[in-house]
C-alpha cells in the first residue's frame, strides 16, 4: 500500500504561507473599510477603468471651478463692501457740500476738514486687498493702487501737493481762485490732471504730473499708444469669462476723487465771492456724477456676483453627481467588506490553531 506522506515541516510552511496571504487580505480589507475604496481599483473594475479615469478628470476640473467661484465671490464681496462704503462716505460729503450751493457757508473750513477725512477714507478703501491681491489696482495686483494723500517714501510729490500746485498754476500762485475766470482756469487744470490719457504722452503744461503716476500707481487705463489696458477677469466656467474688475483709475473714480480733492485742497469759506459759486458747484457736480456712476458699477457687480453664485451652485451639483458616479465604480460595500473581514479573521484563527498543533507534534508522541 502506498501513502502520500507530508512532513510536519512542509505542513507548517504551507500553513504559514496561507496565514501570510490571509493577513495581507485582512489588511487590504481593513483599508477598504477605512477608505471606502477598493484597494486595487483598476484590478477590481477592469474594463470600467477608462470611464473611471475620465470621471476623475472631470471631477478635478469641476473642483477647480468650485474653488475659482469661491475665490471670485470672495473678491467681489470685498469690492462690493468697499464700493458701498465709498458711496456712503461720498454721499455724506455731497450732502454737506450741497448746503453751500445757495450761498457761501461760513463753515467752509469744517467742510474742508470733512472732505479731507473722506478723502483719506476713500483712498484707504481703494487700497483694499484680498489675500495678496489689491482689488482696485487692475492687473497690477501686487501693489496698492492709490498713493497716500500726504505722500510716501517714493520721493515724488504728495498727491495733495500735486493738486494744490495745479490750482496755483491756474491762479498765478495763490492758494485758491479769486475770480470767476480763475475758477474756470482751475477747473480746466484739474480736469487735465484727472483726465484719462496715453501714458506715453507727457503731462500738458504747466502740469508736470498726471493722475496716473502722481496719485494712482496701478494698471493704467491705456497702454502706451492708446489701446485699452487688459482688465481683471475671472473664468468661473469653461464657456464663461467675467470682466469684473473695477479700478481706482476708472472715470467714475477720477470724477469722484476730483470733487473730493477740490473740497479738501482749499478752504471754501475764505474764497472770494466771485470765485466761489462755480467752484463749489463744480465740486458738487463731480461728487454727484462720480457717485451716480459708482452706484451703477456696484449694481453691475451685484449682477456679476449673482452669475458667479449660479455657476458655483451648478459646479457643486455636478461635483456631487460625479462623486456618486465615481463611488459606484470605486466604492466598497461596507457590509460586504465587514463580512469578509470576519471570515478572514476566523480563517486566520483556524490556521494559527493548526500551525500551533503541528508545532507540538513530536516523534516521541507515537513511540
Amino acid at each position: 500500500m502506498l501513502y502520500n506522506a507530508l512532513s510536519t515541516l512542509g505542513m507548517s510552511r504551507k500553513l504559514q504561507s496561507t496565514m501570510t496571504r490571509q493577513q495581507m487580505e485582512l489588511v487590504r480589507a481593513n483599508e477598504e473599510v477605512a477608505t471606502g475604496i477598493h484597494a486595487d481599483v483598476a484590478a477590481t473594475i477592469g474594463a470600467s477603468t477608462g470611464r473611471d479615469i475620465a470621471l476623475r478628470n472631470l471631477f478635478d476640473r469641476t473642483d477647480e471651478y468650485v474653488k475659482t467661484t469661491d475665490l471670485l465671490d470672495g473678491r467681489m464681496k470685498m469690492m462690493d463692501s468697499a464700493m458701498t462704503s465709498i458711496i456712503a462716505s461720498g454721499t455724506d460729503l455731497l450732502a454737506a457740500a450741497s448746503t453751500g450751493l445757495g450761498q457761501q457757508s461760513p463753515t467752509g473750513s469744517s467742510l474742508q476738514v470733512r472732505a479731507r477725512g473722506v478723502l483719506d477714507q476713500v483712498v484707504g478703501l481703494l487700497n483694499a486687498s484680498a489675500g495678496n491681491a489689491y482689488l482696485f489696482a487692475g492687473t497690477a495686483l501686487d501693489q496698492p493702487p492709490m498713493r497716500n494723500v500726504d505722500g510716501d517714501k517714493s520721493g515724488l510729490r504728495a498727491p495733495m501737493q500735486i493738486v494744490r500746485d495745479a490750482i496755483q498754476s491756474a491762479t498765478g500762485g495763490t492758494e485758491m481762485p479769486k475770480t470767476a475766470a480763475e475758477t474756470a482756469a482751475v477747473i480746466a487744470q484739474l480736469d487735465d490732471l484727472f483726465a484719462v490719457r496715453d501714458p506715453a504722452t507727457p503731462a500738458p503744461a504747466p502740469l508736470t504730473d498726471t493722475f496716473e503716476g502722481g496719485l494712482y500707481t496701478g494698471t493704467t487705463s491705456l497702454q502706451p499708444g492708446g489701446a485699452a489696458s487688459p482688465r481683471v477677469a475671472g473664468r468661473p466656467a469653461d464657456s464663461s469669462t467675467i470682466a469684473y474688475g473695477v479700478q481706482a483709475n476708472d472715470p467714475m473714480m477720477r470724477e469722484l476723487l476730483e470733487g473730493i480733492y477740490m473740497l479738501a485742497a482749499v478752504d471754501t469759506s475764505a474764497m472770494d465771492v466771485d470765485a466761489y459759486p462755480d467752484y463749489i458747484r463744480t465740486a458738487v457736480d463731480k461728487l454727484s456724477g462720480g457717485l451716480g456712476k459708482l452706484r451703477e458699477a456696484t449694481a453691475q457687480l451685484g449682477v456679476q456676483r449673482a452669475q458667479v453664485a449660479t455657476l458655483a451652485e451648478q459646479h457643486k451639483t455636478q461635483k456631487s453627481i460625479l462623486s456618486l458616479q465615481i463611488d459606484n465604480l470605486e466604492g466598497v460595500d461596507p457590509y460586504e467588506a465587514s463580512t469578509r473581514i470576519s471570515q478572514l479573521e476566523a480563517q486566520i484563527d483556524a490556521t494559527s490553531d493548526a500551525t500551533a498543533r503541528i508545532a507540538k507534534l513530536r516523534l516521541t508522541n507515537y513511540l
